[in-house]
């Protein structure tokens, strides 16, 4: 079976891509026994959300 990319999968990676490289750093994977997702909700939702705040600042 290949792997094909789509469109949503590319937006998601790039999305994810802060919690993922702080994994990467801390040395958790995605494994199904693994806490990662629990550095991973933070770590995203920290850095979209001061990205969003400086983006509202700059449009108003």
């Amino acid at each position: 079976m290949s792997k094909s990319a789509t469109v949503s999968g590319i937006v998601a990676k790039r999305l994810l891509l802060p919690g993922t490289a702080v994994c990467n750093a801390l040395g958790t994977r995605n494994n199904s026994g693994d806490y990662s997702h629990l550095v991973h909700m933070p770590v995203n939702s920290l850095i979209w959300t001061v990205a969003g705040v400086i983006a509202m600042a700059f449009l108003v």
